[in-house]
């Protein structure tokens, strides 16, 4: 009888104190709505709040359905499973969330498809990229250059500190750019890093969701791709799956347990190396340490081997994708993020979006290592590869051995290309002579223009997607180190001194090197062989470089003289590739050259030409 009487006590009291519990608290849904139309219609919210352990979710709807329910022993989150039907039509949803202690509700949007042409366009060799980092471009408002609310406040006489360049400001130089002759901009990511110092790069985000405020907001960056593609300039989103920032709300109170690989307290530290990932005699755990470590203390390594990390990233980018129009996306620290989902991941973006590209960066500089990244790939036997562009860090070394290394030469990159037959499509690598990670061309020539010119006719003549990092095109000469290579391009402040946007605010040497590279870049979007053509080169000899850009029944013909003295280039050597031709004509220049008397070429030292063959029929 006294254990009955307990018995029925304990449960008043259960019964008592059950429902004294708070009623679940919805704070915020990830992603905050999604569209009608889309081919992944089976997507996994994200609820925040408070007390959502144990809890049923519902909503009457033919348009959605709720398929699962996650409880996490972490009452702070919960995750729903939701079908969107195939019929569905635009609207805003209702859902329930109820426990045996109450009940609230949350609205999910769905919205209609745009279905404009000049969205997820992607980007090809006839492109050339033009690659900012915002915060050190142009202040296009000063109102948001320090944000209550975050942490970093500017402060442009600290090289790694806000400058407060941000949206607007490049939204205002649109039309330099359009005018300069680049026709796709990567921006360095924009999305919030609310860290105390360094947050400018963007590369250690707190919010996957929001723009960051010191550069505008979701609608302004969606504002900044409608812009760029009225003016027929593509644009590139900078993203991040490999890590985030220390600051992240989820360090400090972890969805579960697994959500990273290690704790701010105890994780793994990489040593920044990818060989081993792809090395077969390389030790399981060296490979795991170069995908699990953290990238540094402050950016914690996701793993995305948990599939509600994995299902939220992808989301995520497919949110960015459609919110924005985007046409392309650069993605960070490619090799060191797991290997299963950054295959999926590339397949179900590009299965969403088939004229998309994506470009990993591969961060080594041998081909043998980069081509095994590449969609197509038959040398990677433990699973399939999915990303369609890599970044070209084997001819970027090749470059700088060319034109850098006072001892190197010009066959470094002759040898480099040569190897283009490990590649599934050597024409869709993303090609460059510096980036914001690397310092900057003009540095590293020591202030040569001429060899700074003769590298930059390189990039823009040879195959693939040039990339060229903002102020290449005045020769800035940036620094040593990260936060003095991405200086800040003079004139984008109002208080700045001069504008190099325009040609009075120019000195002699940028106006000479803007026209230039203009002048490049004009010549390489109206001549299709130097976008899409075959390349045929030869090896070189005295530190001549030749090769020709094929493209149906038109040629050029390029001739890269490494030399500091004069070259008399005789052309006997590629008599089967000038059948028929009695001229060429340097288009730079207009310079032409009778060959029916004399086939050889002078060139003077440390000079290039680009050569329109002409045939006697023409």
């Amino acid at each position: 009888m006294n254990f009955l009487k307990t018995l029925f006590i304990s449960a008043i009291l259960f019964d008592h104190f059950s429902f004294a519990q708070p009623p679940p608290r919805v704070e915020k849904i990830e992603p905050p709505n999604w569209w009608t139309g889309m081919k992944l219609n089976t997507v996994q919210l994200m609820v925040y709040g408070e007390n959502l352990r144990d809890v049923k979710v519902s909503l009457s709807s033919a348009s959605i359905k709720v398929l699962k329910t996650h409880s996490l022993r972490n009452a702070s989150y919960l995750f729903v499973d939701v079908e969107i039907a195939r019929q569905a039509q635009p609207g805003e949803f209702r859902f329930t969330v109820s426990s045996r202690n109450g009940s609230t509700s949350f609205l999910f949007p769905l919205l209609k498809r745009r279905a404009l042409r000049d969205e997820h366009q992607g980007f090809t060799p006839s492109d050339v990229i033009y690659l900012i980092v915002p915060d050190r471009f142009a202040n296009g408002d000063t109102t948001n250059d320090s944000v209550e609310a975050l942490l970093d406040s500017l402060n442009r006489n600290e090289p790694y500190g806000r400058h407060g360049g941000d949206l607007r400001g490049v939204i205002n130089k649109l039309d330099y750019l359009n005018d300069l002759g680049v026709s796709a901009l990567w921006l360095t990511p924009v999305v919030e890093n609310n860290g105390p110092s360094a947050s400018y790069h963007g590369y250690a985000t707190t919010n996957l969701y929001n723009i960051d405020a010191r550069f505008g907001n979701n609608e302004l960056f969606a504002t900044f791709v409608r812009e760029a593609h009225k003016r027929n300039l593509k644009v590139i989103m900078d993203h991040v799956n490999n890590h985030i920032g220390i600051n992240h709300p989820w360090t400090k109170n972890l969805p579960m347990p697994d959500w990273l690989n290690g704790t701010p307290d105890n994780h793994q530290k990489s040593f920044h190396s990818k060989f081993e990932i792809d090395d077969v005699h390389s030790d399981s755990l060296t490979r795991l340490r170069a995908t699990n470590g953290w990238f540094s203390d402050y950016m914690p390594d996701l793993n995305q081997s948990n599939s509600f990390v994995a299902n939220h990233l992808i989301q995520s980018t497919i949110w960015w994708i459609e919110l924005s129009g985007i046409d392309g996306i650069r993605e960070d620290t490619y090799p060191y993020i797991n290997a299963e989902f950054r295959e999926r991941w590339s397949k179900t973006i590009m299965d969403e979006y088939p004229r998309f590209n994506i470009v990993g960066e591969v961060w080594v500089q041998d081909p043998a290592y980069l081509a095994p990244h590449q969609r197509g790939s038959a040398l990677r036997k433990n699973i399939k590869p999915e990303l369609p562009t890599i970044t070209d860090f084997g001819l970027f070394d090749a470059f700088m051995k060319a034109f850098v290394d006072s001892t190197g030469s010009i066959e470094a990159v002759f040898n480099c290309l040569t190897k283009d037959f490990l590649f599934p499509d050597p024409t869709n690598l993303v090609t460059h002579l510096d980036n914001h990670d690397i310092r900057r061309i003009m540095y590293n020539v020591k202030g040569d223009v001429k060899r700074f010119k003769l590298a930059l006719m390189m990039l823009l003549t040879t195959r693939g997607i040039p990339q060229i990092l903002y102020g290449t095109e005045i020769g800035m000469m940036g620094g040593r180190d990260h936060g003095r290579l991405r200086a800040d391009f003079p004139g984008g402040w109002q208080s700045d001194e001069r504008d190099a946007f325009t040609e009075q605010g120019r000195i002699a040497q940028e106006n000479d090197i803007f026209s230039f590279t203009k002048r490049l870049l004009v010549l390489r979007k109206q001549y299709k062989p130097l976008q899409t053509g075959k390349l045929v080169h030869f090896k070189p000899e005295k530190e001549v470089y030749v090769y020709f850009r094929i493209l149906n029944n038109q040629r050029a013909m390029v001739i890269i003289n490494r030399n500091k003295e004069k070259q008399t280039v005789s052309l006997s050597r590629f008599e089967h590739q000038l059948d028929n031709v009695v001229r060429l004509r340097e288009i730079l220049s207009g310079q032409e050259f009778d060959l029916s008397d004399k086939k050889e070429i002078p060139l003077d030292g440390m000079t290039g030409g680009i050569f329109e063959v002409v045939a006697e029929s023409q």
